[in-house]
């Protein structure tokens, strides 16, 4: 053995002294000198053996020599090479890879345990007649919703909404042009009829007073409310206070 490997070694040198067979010596150098070609550093894995070693009792070890082979010298982890039994060895923080693997096999422990109970491995309950319970039945009609039915088209004349209310109408006849209902198109009307009755009134203000000068009609413009003009009516108001 050499001695760089007889360093690494020096946290299990009390067992490492209790190998009798020369086979089982070499195997462990030959392990240690792999470890450390591939990648691992000599203090991470003196950091392995020294946390191992604290965590049994040595009558314990009945065999030295397989111990450090089978417990002290392997990598536990996953497959990431920074993995050290659960904890990056680069930063110290846990591993996420590690958690979910825990995470899994909890979850898998949980099924089990629920399928021997004659209960629902998702959902820990009851099933029903049909075989499943009441969440997983809600589970599958969020996921799947029922379809929507189309919408049928209504038979008859084309129909379609009010210009000026919104209803709906049967776009026949009149509402073809102007696309009101019926009683949006009276409104209309009437409103259209009112509107006409100031035009024609400001129409006759343009008209020229009634009045006459002696035997010759006025020409002059009629006053506002009033068919006649301010000179003639001033000759009204003269002759009703007379």
């Amino acid at each position: 053995m050499s001695p760089h490997i007889y360093a690494v070694l020096e946290p299990v040198h009390l067992l490492l002294e209790r190998v009798t067979s020369d086979f089982v010596v070499r195997q462990i150098a030959r392990e240690v000198g792999r470890q450390l070609r591939e990648g691992t550093d000599a203090e991470r894995l003196q950091h392995r053996l020294t946390v191992r070693f604290a965590k049994v009792m040595l009558s314990e070890i009945r065999d030295p020599g397989r111990w450090l082979l089978g417990v002290a010298l392997p990598r536990w982890g996953c497959g990431y090479q920074d993995c050290e039994a659960g904890v990056l060895w680069s930063t110290g923080k846990d591993c996420e890879v590690c958690a979910e693997i825990v995470q899994d096999k909890a979850a898998a422990r949980h099924r089990a345990q629920r399928i021997e109970q004659g209960l629902c491995p998702e959902h820990g309950t009851r099933p029903g007649p049909g075989g499943r319970c009441v969440d997983c039945v809600l589970d599958d009609a969020v996921r799947t919703p029922a379809p929507v039915p189309a919408q049928r088209e209504v038979e008859g004349p084309p129909r379609g909404s009010c210009g000026d209310c919104g209803a709906r109408i049967v776009v026949i006849g009149p509402a073809l042009e102007d696309g009101l209902c019926k009683l949006c198109r009276e409104e209309a009307a009437v409103l259209d009829t009112a509107a006409a009755v100031p035009a024609q009134t400001a129409q006759a203000r343009q008209e020229t007073c009634s009045g006459r000068d002696g035997d010759v009609p006025c020409g002059r413009k009629p006053l506002l409310s009033r068919s006649v003009c301010g000179v003639h009516r001033v000759q009204e108001l003269a002759g009703e206070v007379a």
